[in-house]
């Protein structure tokens, strides 16, 4: 028997997510089952992250126990033969038998695009999140300094109580740019709650179309009340760009 790790990229589109689902294509369904052509067994996938329905990936972690003695470079080629065009594993690598990659995960990035100008682009609707009017980038910056560091977030995410998780995390860094029509949010942290990235992306966005100040942000995460926060981002706006698993700095 034999841990492998995959590293995966995705186009969240066309799936309801990372989450097996009954009847409904999934990555994770996906993967398990061109694993299954190639080794015949019914693996256990683990993935760092579970993605929401639309999320893309650029570097998605997964593992599972197989007793296949298939070369991993070999194993790369077959399962990518076998994925659809939206899916692909870009590196497969033995672990140790310990390894997990969703509990062994000490920080995640994420990446968010908005594509802001009056005219939708037909490139950009399934990559980004449309918004027309001016969004004054320098304004969010300031606000999303509010959330750096370690807080409760209960305000900025979906409540679950089947998972009964914390809801203090520690957000490393926000960094807010903006080149042409695109403004990207990268988000590094240790952890994050369900929901807690696109809800902080569209509150910042309320403050840098001007309809909440950069202090309305500090008030909202102090309130740990969902009904505080806008709304939630578009999902197919949102990757997972990299998952970590040494210490973030």
């Amino acid at each position: 028997m034999r841990n492998v790790r995959l590293t995966i990229e995705y186009d969240g589109s066309n799936y309801f997510g990372w989450q097996v689902q009954e009847n409904l294509p999934t990555i994770q369904g996906k993967l398990k089952e061109a694993i299954r052509t190639i080794t015949g067994e019914d693996v256990k996938i683990t993935g760092a992250s579970r993605t929401d329905a639309g999320v893309h990936a650029l570097g998605q972690v997964a593992n599972f126990l197989t007793g296949s003695n298939m070369d991993c470079s070999r194993m790369r080629r077959a399962l990518n033969a076998l994925l659809p065009h939206d899916i692909k594993v870009t590196n497969v690598e033995d672990v140790e038998m310990d390894f997990d990659s969703r509990r062994n995960a000490r920080g995640k990035l994420y990446l968010y695009r908005i594509f802001n100008r009056d005219t939708p682009s037909p490139f950009e609707y399934r990559r980004s999140w449309f918004i027309r009017g001016e969004v004054d980038v320098e304004s969010m910056r300031r606000a999303s300094r509010y959330l750096i560091g370690t807080h409760d977030f209960s305000a900025f995410s979906k409540s679950d109580r089947k998972r009964k998780t914390t809801p203090i995390r520690t957000i490393k860094s926000i960094d807010i740019e903006r080149k042409g029509n695109v403004i990207t949010f990268s988000f590094l942290g240790e952890s994050f709650l369900r929901h807690m990235v696109r809800v902080i992306v569209a509150t910042l966005v309320e403050v840098g179309m001007g309809r909440l100040n950069p202090e309305d942000v500090k008030v909202i995460l102090s309130s740990k009340d969902r009904r505080f926060a806008p709304f939630l981002a578009k999902p197919y706006g949102l990757y997972l760009v990299k998952v970590f698993y040494e210490k973030l700095p």
